[in-house]
């Protein structure tokens, strides 16, 4: 078995990496705690399960590192490394949640990053079958008082942006937008010989993903991942790079702090 180093980590530690000690140092600082809601699913043949999980540990680290250059203090949270990923448990090593349970685990997560005087909460969310759940535990928390929490959801500016930035014309699960941002984070850990595309033809729209897009409306009917790729990606995961997933982490933080300091009034 092979034991080299395969990636270290980037940017202002997260709070799992941090000792206590440095927690209560943060929470003098800051009480805004940004943290990533992913999954542990698979992402194509080429991609580790922790992709939507890399993902979105990058963007909290990019953001507070962005935030702290302009004099805003934050500290990047857990990741949550599990969710709801049903549809995708027919590929080995897929992990999941059920709804109920995604919800409960927000909940104590939120209830704990509060109590240790967190009281400004950004969900990022890197995977899309988490937004139910996730919508519903912000509503909870956000009843308690003293609390702000927000949830925010790139996929969908990545899927405007799509045109500007990709190479190929289709931007879905596995391929080749997400196999660029995890390159750009972890490049040891995308085995790119493995890589080749899959290209659906059930869709009339821009991306390659799913729900479906027929006749100018949303068609999302519930099947799994190997219904629609025998490979677990959708689009051309071979056309990624690195730079490429650059260009997305610069629209995403941009994006980002952007609502973040408008939402909390932090200017």
């Amino acid at each position: 078995m092979k034991r080299e180093i395969i990636y270290s980590v980037r940017g202002p530690k997260n709070l799992p990496e941090m000792t206590w000690e440095e927690v209560a140092e943060a929470r003098e600082a800051t009480d805004l705690a940004i943290f990533p809601v992913g999954s542990t699913e698979e992402h194509g043949p080429q991609n580790p399960l922790l992709a939507d999980t890399i993902q979105g540990i990058e963007v909290s680290r990019r953001v507070v590192a962005r935030l702290d250059d302009e004099g805003i203090r934050a500290i990047a949270g857990p990741p949550v490394p599990f969710g709801v990923s049903l549809e995708l448990m027919d590929f080995p090593g897929t992990i999941t949640l059920t709804p109920s349970t995604m919800q409960a685990l927000l909940k104590d997560v939120c209830n704990s990053l509060i109590r240790h005087g967190f009281r400004k909460l950004v969900l990022l969310m890197s995977h899309a079958e988490n937004l139910g759940a996730v919508y519903s535990v912000v509503q909870e928390v956000s009843q308690q008082p003293d609390v702000r929490i927000l949830a925010l959801n790139w996929l969908p500016l990545l899927r405007r942006h799509n045109p500007e930035i990709l190479k190929g014309r289709e931007m879905g699960h596995g391929g080749e937008g997400e196999t660029a941002r995890v390159l750009a984070a972890h490049p040891g850990l995308v085995v790119m010989e493995r890589a080749r595309a899959f290209q659906p033809e059930w869709n009339e729209g821009p991306e390659a993903d799913y729900p479906m897009h027929i006749g100018g409306g949303v068609f999302d009917p519930p099947r799994g991942m190997k219904d629609l790729t025998p490979i677990g990606c959708l689009g051309n995961p071979t056309l990624a790079t690195a730079e490429t997933g650059e260009k997305c982490y610069d629209l995403i933080v941009d994006w980002t702090c952007q609502v973040i300091k408008k939402h909390l009034q932090l200017t």
